[in-house]
């Protein structure tokens, strides 16, 4: 078997809502690499948001991170991309315009406005996300007065919209690619479909998988990718073979080639044993 590129989504996927990482996942990634095989973080966070524990557990061979803003390979940086400043001011007057909050995703920090922090964490505690997760996404923030300056911004978060995932894109236009919230699930009384996670220019993990096998210089039949929620859902259709999560929701299970069991019941050492990666 060629060597196979195996990308992963984090949260729901390597790591449960409760941000721990089943032992057996552990051993089928290093069993994976003892086989020859290269398993890639693949996961809407921001680099600096990945927890570092993971990082310690895994010697992963590289990172996909803002859904395919950002790419490394081992240890180096091979590709960013990052929001124009003209459709950066645009998408912050609309968000100012309908009162929505947000975060502005970089490979260093997570930027938000003063008012915008606490309406984030309070969000977060509703979801019912315990604090280390919380801390993990949030705690590296700093807050800006002039988020329209900034020209580092590779994705973007938001909350409580008050349109749902297909209206907001129709009134975002082509260049925003719009997906529902990966982190746990909705409050009670407010729908999982009206907050979301923007790209840009038609950045997606897909896209991100395709730039990074060019680099490499791989096929990309030779590419698995594996995950459980709305942002997973390009890679799991693009890559030679899809796999959904037990957990996953019905629309990545549709599109997968293979539905394995959920994360806490081995989900992905029983793949890679199907797949015959290990």
């Amino acid at each position: 078997m060629n060597a196979k590129y195996i990308f992963l989504d984090v949260d729901g996927t390597l790591v449960n809502f409760q941000s721990k990482i089943p032992s057996s996942t552990v051993d089928a990634l290093k069993k994976a690499q003892q086989n020859g095989h290269k398993v890639i973080i693949a996961t809407g966070r921001q680099k600096s948001q990945i927890y570092p524990w993971l990082l310690e557990k895994v010697e992963f061979d590289g990172i996909l991170a803002c859904c395919g803003a950002y790419l490394e390979y081992r240890g180096k940086e091979i590709y960013e991309s990052v929001c124009s400043p003209e459709k950066l001011e645009y998408i912050i007057d609309f968000f100012h315009e309908h009162n929505i909050f947000y975060f502005l995703q970089t490979k260093g920090p997570l930027y938000t406005e003063p008012q915008d922090l606490p309406k984030i964490r309070n969000f977060m505690i509703e979801r019912g996300n315990p604090p280390e997760l919380i801390d993990s996404v949030i705690g590296d923030t700093v807050t800006t007065t002039e988020p329209k300056s900034l020209t580092c911004v590779e994705k973007l978060a938001y909350y409580d919209s008050p349109f749902g995932i297909e209206e907001i894109k129709s009134l975002l236009g082509d260049y925003f690619e719009v997906v529902t919230y990966s982190l746990g699930k909705a409050p009670e009384g407010k729908p999982e479909t009206f907050h979301g996670e923007i790209n840009f220019d038609g950045t997606s993990k897909a896209t991100g998988i395709k730039k990074f096998m060019e680099i490499v210089g791989a096929p990309l039949s030779d590419t698995i990718a594996v995950g459980d929620s709305g942002n997973d859902l390009e890679m799991i259709k693009f890559a030679s073979i899809g796999v959904a999560m037990g957990n996953a929701s019905e629309d990545v299970k549709v599109a997968a080639d293979l539905v394995t069991t959920g994360i806490d019941e081995d989900g992905i050492y029983n793949a890679f044993v199907k797949l015959g990666l290990i």
